[in-house]
This record gives C-alpha cells, sequence and structure tokens, in this order.
C-alpha cells in the first residue's frame, strides 16, 4: 500500500486538489476501475451497504485500485467487527460510515478501524492492506493507522445538529450526507434538493470547515456540487455505476430511434 506521503487521496487533498469519485453498487470486476481509470476519476467507493459484493470482489477491486494508484473506498453496511476488519485487510483506502447520528456511533466504527493504541483493530502481518509486504509492527501500526479515511455519513436531523461534534471526533477525515434518507427522516421522501436538504448540506460542511476536516460534494442531492465546492468541499461524488450506464444507454437507444424515423 502507499506510504502517507503518496497516498493519492491524501496528496491530492492536501494540495488543494478536488477528487473525482463515484460508487460502484453492479459492476464487480477489475475492469470497473480501468474504466473509470480511463474516464478520469481519482477513485471510486464500493457500496457493500445497497450492492451486493463478497470480500473477494472487494478486495479484487481494491488491489487493481491500489496498482492503478486510485482510490478505493467502501461503503460498509455497518460498522461491525466482523466487516471493518476484514474490509480494510482486503485493501480499502477508508470507509464510509452511515447512519452517523453521534460522536459515540463513529467512535464505534473508529475503534474498530484502527490498530491499538487507537482502536482494537486485529492485525494480519501481510496481505492487500500492505501489498504483501513485510514490515515491522512497529512501523506498520502507526502508518496503515495514519492512511484509513473514515467519512462519517449523516443521514439524520440528530447527525445534522451534531455534525460538528462528529466532525471534531479524532480519526474522522470527512463528512458526507446521505440525502435520500435524510429527506425520509424529515418527512420529505425523495425531495432530495429541497430547502431543509440543502441548508442541512451547508451547516455540515460549515461544520466540517470550522473542525479542519474534508466535506464529500455529491451530486446525488444537496445543493449544486459547484457551490459546494465553493463551500470548502473537495472531495467529489459522481453517481453511481447503474445509473450512469442506464443514462449513457438511453441516449443510444434514443439516437437509434431519431435515426430510424428518418426512414420514414
Amino acid at each position: 500500500m502507499s506510504s502517507p506521503s503518496t497516498h493519492p487521496l491524501r496528496s491530492k487533498l492536501a494540495t488543494g486538489g478536488c477528487v473525482k469519485l463515484m460508487s460502484l453498487r453492479q459492476l464487480r470486476s477489475v475492469d470497473a476501475v480501468f474504466i473509470l481509470r480511463e474516464a478520469g476519476f481519482d477513485g471510486f467507493y464500493i457500496d457493500a451497504e445497497h450492492g451486493v459484493f463478497s470480500l473477494r470482489e472487494i478486495a479484487d477491486l481494491c488491489q487493481m485500485a491500489q496498482a492503478c494508484n486510485m482510490t478505493a473506498l467502501v461503503r460498509v453496511h455497518s460498522a461491525e467487527v466482523g466487516t471493518v476488519g476484514p474490509i480494510l485487510d482486503c485493501g480499502a483506502t477508508g470507509l464510509i460510515i452511515p447512519h452517523v447520528s453521534s460522536r459515540q456511533d463513529i467512535q464505534a466504527a473508529l475503534d474498530l478501524a484502527k490498530y491499538p493504541p487507537l482502536g482494537r483493530r486485529s492485525m494480519a502481518a501481510i496481505g492487500p492492506a500492505s501489498a504483501y509486504r513485510r514490515q515491522p509492527a512497529a512501523e506498520a501500526v502507526p502508518q496503515r493507522n495514519s492512511e484509513v479515511f473514515m467519512i462519517a455519513m449523516i443521514e439524520t436531523a440528530q447527525g445534522v445538529a451534531r455534525a460538528e461534534e462528529i466532525a471534531a471526533t479524532e480519526g474522522v477525515d470527512a463528512l458526507m450526507m446521505g440525502p435520500m434518507d435524510l429527506s425520509l427522516e424529515l418527512g420529505l421522501p425523495g425531495q432530495v434538493r429541497h430547502e431543509s436538504i440543502c441548508q442541512a448540506y451547508l451547516s455540515a460542511a460549515a461544520a466540517a470547515q470550522r473542525c479542519g476536516k474534508h466535506f464529500v460534494a455529491g451530486g446525488a442531492g444537496g445543493p449544486p456540487m459547484a457551490d459546494m465546492v465553493t463551500a470548502g468541499a473537495r472531495l467529489l461524488m459522481g453517481g453511481n455505476d447503474g445509473a450512469y450506464l442506464i443514462e449513457a444507454l438511453q441516449k443510444a437507444v434514443q439516437s437509434m430511434q431519431e435515426a430510424a424515423a428518418t426512414a420514414r
């Protein structure tokens, strides 16, 4: 795995650059990594909350991302000992923890994602997380602890109200919003651009900035991405593979229908 100085995600953020990401929910083969790189993305997150992925598939995608110097995050279903450690052992750059409503929620995930003394993650001597390099534990522990990129996903009114305490938690690198679940929570099902949702985005982004943390600007809801970049966001999250594929296919069919219409 990259050393902290060459960690692709942290390196780009450290220079003030914007990191372009999208989510994988349907594509499971390593071909997806090459396709995303060719398209110009800096990385992706594997949606293990709503997608169906085996640990083998997650490991393959993460290792190929390493080889391509790309970022591979994983959104877990929940912060459990049988999930967090194994996924990081697969070589994931970091984790997106959903449904974070308090400092306690994210701290529970951090405890599982960090080795002692910062947490209680179990260590595998060699594997995808170490790119199969042998390294003394005294060197590996602080390096890997510093590399794991932790994103707290806020999806409730309580989480919005406590965004600053969540962002201030040591080990949290960024905040991210879950606009669909937040819209359901606020009684605005599917209204992901509603003023209340947009205000939640701006409030959480401001909280992250006050704590010196990053914010994820997403195309799934909230204010326009350009507005969130103006507000300080440098992590840019596009859509998911299924949605992009359907959109491209619909355009292809439309062009065919237009061509066919000329034959009438």
